[in-house]
């Protein structure tokens, strides 16, 4: 997989924001306590997909470049994005579900044949992890993220508009392929002064060639908490997978602005 400056960038930011949280003194901790707390965090993420894929056997592996800012609003079907925690004391779960289907239609080399063909990605995420509280002073905390993630990826292309009809009607090729990730990382938020906004992000590694061969996600947020329960968040989000098996390749990166609002309960 191909490294660009882009990448080490948002990495090394990542980075420098969790030892930043991490040289916070944890002598006011709040973490103490036997009642279960909850946040449910419905999201939206505004995702272009750039890489390389290959998920239809047989036929050679194709570049996808679709930006979130021109493209992604006119080929996404279909989103879904949730994130729901449960803590108590330091520990606690937290479940991610993020689901995309982003269709993308080209005219097809095959002119003679078909006038164009059509690519559909129906992709499932489901994070599963347990949290740590690592430090927590006031309105600033920083939590340890251990678990996996699992993958479903299920393409199919469609060759349509025949030039001729009655010879070369409209084809349809599918494929399905999954897999589980492990990941670890780190979560953290802090406010900013005295202020009701906040800055949050979150970074993990996973796959480690148990799954994908490696895979990473990144985000940082700005927030507004409008009450104790309700906040809302603006950010961006970064994530690269690279996951190949026999004739399957799935080597992409996600990026774009997320949208986020939480209830605490």
């Amino acid at each position: 997989m191909t490294h660009n400056p882009y990448r080490f960038s948002t990495f090394l930011l990542c980075m420098l924001i969790s030892l930043q949280i991490l040289s916070i003194p944890a002598y006011a901790d709040s973490t103490r306590g036997d009642k279960w707390k909850f946040q449910l965090a419905p999201y939206a993420w505004l995702a272009g997909q750039k890489g390389t894929v290959a998920t239809l056997p047989g036929l050679p592996p194709a570049d996808i470049d679709v930006d979130f800012y021109d493209d992604i609003l006119g080929n996404i079907n279909g989103a879904l994005f949730l994130v729901g925690e449960a803590r108590k004391g330091r520990f606690g779960l937290v479940l991610d579900v993020a689901y995309t289907d982003i269709e993308m239609e080209d005219p097809t080399p095959l002119g003679i044949f078909y006038s164009s063909m059509t690519l559909r990605t129906k992709t499932w995420m489901l994070s599963v992890a347990g949290l740590y509280r690592l430090v927590q002073q006031n309105r600033t905390f920083l939590d340890a993220i251990a678990g996996f993630r699992y993958w479903s990826v299920d393409s199919e292309l469609t060759l349509k508009g025949a030039t001729f009809p009655g010879i070369f009607p409209e084809q349809s090729i599918s494929n399905s392929e999954d897999w589980v990730d492990p990941l670890i990382g780190l979560k953290g938020l802090t406010s900013i002064g005295k202020s009701k906004f906040f800055v949050s992000g979150a970074f993990v590694l996973g796959g480690f060639g148990v799954g994908s061969d490696f895979m990473w996600d990144a985000n940082i947020n700005l927030g507004y908490q409008w009450t104790k329960r309700f906040s809302i968040t603006v950010g961006y989000r970064y994530l690269d997978v690279d996951y190949e098996t026999d004739d399957f390749l799935y080597d992409v990166s996600q990026d774009g602005p997320i949208f986020g609002l939480s209830w605490r309960f």
